[in-house]
């Protein structure tokens, strides 16, 4: 019997692929022809281990963070072989705002812009020249141990990308010539940094996702196949979703609510309490209607998001749903069912603004600060620099208001014609997130056993 391995390496990754029924995982699992060996990040998902350890061979591994200073200087020069918008954002006022850092203090930017408009424009330094240098640099081999115990046959990398621990899998396989599936982990991480080494084969959610890996990582249209979002096969099963009235019910709300949902961005942004506040003064006015209802979810990773939305808590129009959305099946049933049943869903710059399109929520993107006028490398109109974005925000299907007047006029218009932009959200949804037929764990699962 062939072994194959598959990793396991990060949150979003452990739901996409293992926790629903039916996942990537257990359908590979239940191939004859396989033993797959699940390759998990130590002490990130006990439970699950403990719970699969007697349904399938499990291997716990530890990332290898440690480098030389001659290995630092090394990733350094390779990340910056590409130097897109997102790159550029990331190296200059970075993207998180509760740790604000002005410009000058980014003293290595002219570096990395410069090794991206000379090396980084040469195929040759980039696919041979880097590659071939890298088993200099990096002698070590961290998981030659899961190599010689188990022998794959392949490998099923679920989160390509250039940090530890799949990177190193992938060069153990090109190390011994074994065969190599690799997807992204989001449909966002293939324009930030450029990764020195690719799969055999490469497995992307949709057009927006194949167009960054051919733009910005070298790969060839032969080597890539779209199959689309795995996670996207329970979101849109209808046997998921509950009734409206139940979910309205559960927020304290009345039947006939008009809802909306505030998307924090947490740490990425620090001014939803503002966007909150401008809300319930415009329905106390009587320019929203009356039957406005707010459902605030905090971002998972802001240590202090929740201290925000406080002074909001006991406001009967409020509810606060502080759950985070990834551990649990029935967490992930909550939070698609408040995305479902939202009218409008309102967020700065977050990836929600995508997500909502999979069920034609009208999305409003908060592009300014508040009442108050940050500046640029605290402010979220900083994010608008973001590559996926830049490729998303022309197809319409979310609306970007840049101050309160026009944020009131967007929700106005949503709550009076909630099917405007309706098929710009359709081409949005199929754009980010591929095909939306319930298939695609089924298609990952063939493309990733096909020889």
């Amino acid at each position: 019997m062939k072994t194959i391995f598959v990793s396991i390496s990060n949150p979003p990754v452990y739901r996409n692929f293992a926790l629903f029924p039916n996942s990537v995982v257990e359908q590979i699992s239940n191939d004859k022809n396989y033993r797959m060996v699940l390759l998990v990040r130590k002490n990130l998902f006990p439970k699950f281990v403990e719970e699969h350890k007697s349904k399938f061979v499990i291997e716990e591994f530890e990332e290898s963070q440690k480098r030389t200073l001659i290995q630092k200087l090394f990733y350094f020069f390779y990340s910056y072989l590409i130097f897109t918008d997102t790159t550029m954002l990331v190296s200059s006022y970075g993207v998180r705002a509760d740790k604000p850092r002005p410009l000058y203090k980014y003293w290595n930017f002219p570096f990395k812009l410069l090794l991206a408009n000379t090396l980084g424009k040469s195929k040759w330094v980039k696919e041979k020249f880097v590659p071939r240098l890298y088993f200099y640099v990096y002698r070590d081999r961290p998981y030659q141990y899961l190599f010689d115990k188990y022998l794959p046959e392949r490998v099923f990398l679920t989160n390509i990308c250039i940090w530890p621990a799949d990177l190193e899998f992938l060069i153990e396989a090109k190390r011994r010539g074994i065969k190599s599936v690799g997807m992204p982990a989001n449909w966002d991480h293939l324009s930030k940094y450029y990764i020195p080494f690719k799969p055999d084969k490469l497995l992307v959610w949709s057009p927006q996702v194949k167009y960054e890996a051919l733009k910005f990582q070298g790969y060839k249209e032969k080597d890539i196949k779209m199959v689309g979002a795995p996670q996207l096969d329970f979101l849109l099963n209808p046997e998921n979703i509950a009734k409206r009235s139940d979910v309205l019910k559960k927020f304290g709300f009345p039947e006939n609510a008009k809802l909306l949902t505030f998307f924090s961005q947490g740490p990425y942004s620090l001014d939803g309490a503002d966007l909150i506040n401008m809300i319930l003064q415009w329905i106390n006015a009587g320019e929203l209607p009356k039957n406005t209802y707010i459902v605030i979810r905090p971002h998972p990773s802001g240590l202090k998001e929740i201290d925000k939305y406080l002074p909001f808590k006991e406001n009967p129009r409020i509810y606060i749903d502080d759950v985070e959305g990834w551990s649990s099946i029935p967490r992930v049933v909550n939070y698609l069912n408040l995305l479902y049943h939202s009218d409008i869903v309102l967020t700065t710059y977050s990836s929600i603004a995508a997500e909502a399109s999979i069920y034609d929520n009208p999305t409003i993107i908060a592009g300014f600060d508040g009442y108050k006028n940050r500046p640029l490398y605290q402010s979220v109109r900083r994010h608008a620099k973001f590559t996926h974005f830049q490729y998303l925000l022309p197809i319409g299907g979310i609306k970007v208001v840049l101050s309160q007047e026009e944020m009131l006029k967007a929700i106005k218009t949503y709550f009076a014609q909630p099917q405007a932009d309706s098929e710009k959200r359709k081409k949005l949804a199929e754009e980010v997130f591929g095909f939306l037929d319930g298939k695609n764990v089924s298609r990952i699962t063939e493309e990733v056993l096909r020889d």
